[in-house]
């Protein structure tokens, strides 16, 4: 395989490396930044440039893409939402055009969220690949835009669905859930976390094998790639803080009757992912992937 990872100094991007790394495969990275590692093919490219990502494309050739890139800053999309939907949406658009022209036999995998759920389903269950979407913010909104761009490329693609992604990588720019809660505990500082916001939390590391996995398998289609287990983020944060022997005093539940934030977010938003262990898919559980992370972070 001839694998081209977007966005690879992010956490998602970052991990899919290591995953590769375990197998043969030639690793082509690009990201706005250096090279995530050393030793591995890398490009500084701004996505949103269309004639650059087409000549990336026609120097690379590669046989499978996953575009983990995105503006993912909800409260950042919902105040700038031509700046949002220029880095989801055109973004995925160029990188399609530019296969469709350089690269046709190419499997594009497309990194998306469960923001494109309202979090109201009719029956409270995890949603299943092809339950009804309707995002309530801006960032659902580009991608599920940019998962319709996908459904027109000719050759074959994948969109993964995740949630809440949470890790450590030396590259990141930005922080997530798990290690806001250590900054801010070490520092003896209160963090308030939401406990009506109900998630399928997911290790990076997990979420990156099941990005190979589709890629080796070459499964299409759309696909739930998660965690196992259906947590808030207030209990999540809660376990992280106990592992790490900090105060759970510090950690204050709150709801959105306490705070609203610039964009909604759904109320219940969990995935199934039985459609994904069908093809072989294995997530830790929060606690076996929080002891992996202990071992680093």
């Amino acid at each position: 395989m001839r694998v081209l990872i977007t966005g690879s100094r992010g956490l998602v991007g970052y991990h899919v490396i290591q995953a590769l790394l375990q197998r043969q495969a030639a690793i082509f990275s690009t990201s706005r930044g250096e090279a995530p590692l050393s030793g591995i093919w890398h490009r500084s490219l701004d996505l949103t440039d269309q004639a650059a990502v087409h000549e990336l494309i026609r120097a690379i050739r590669p046989t499978v893409v996953i575009h983990s890139a995105a503006m993912a800053l909800v409260d950042a999309c919902q105040e700038n939402p031509p700046l949002c939907w220029h880095h989801n949406v055109n973004a995925t658009r160029y990188l399609l055009e530019a296969l469709v022209e350089n690269a046709p036999e190419a499997h594009f995998i497309f990194v998306s969220t469960d923001f494109v759920y309202d979090g109201f389903p009719a029956v409270e269950r995890p949603y299943v690949e092809g339950d009804y979407e309707a995002p309530l913010s801006v960032y659902g909104a580009s991608k599920l835009a940019a998962e319709a761009w996908v459904r027109t490329y000719p050759g074959t693609w994948t969109i993964v669905r995740t949630a809440l992604v949470y890790g450590w990588a030396p590259t990141l720019s930005r922080d997530n859930v798990f290690l806001r809660v250590i900054n801010r505990l070490s520092r003896g500082e209160v963090l308030e976390l939401f406990t009506d916001q109900v998630r399928t939390p997911t290790w990076a590391m997990d979420l990156a094998e099941g990005l190979v996995l589709i890629a080796v398998e070459r499964a299409q289609g759309l696909y739930h790639v998660a965690g196992g287990e259906v947590e808030t983020p207030y209990s999540f944060g809660q376990k992280v803080a106990r592992l790490w022997g900090l105060p759970t005093t510090l950690l204050r539940p709150i709801t959105a009757r306490d705070f609203q934030p610039p964009a909604p977010r759904p109320p219940y938003s969990p995935l199934s992912i039985e459609k994904a262990r069908s093809l072989g898919y294995r997530p830790h559980s929060t606690e076996e992937a929080l002891q992996k992370l202990r071992q680093v972070v």
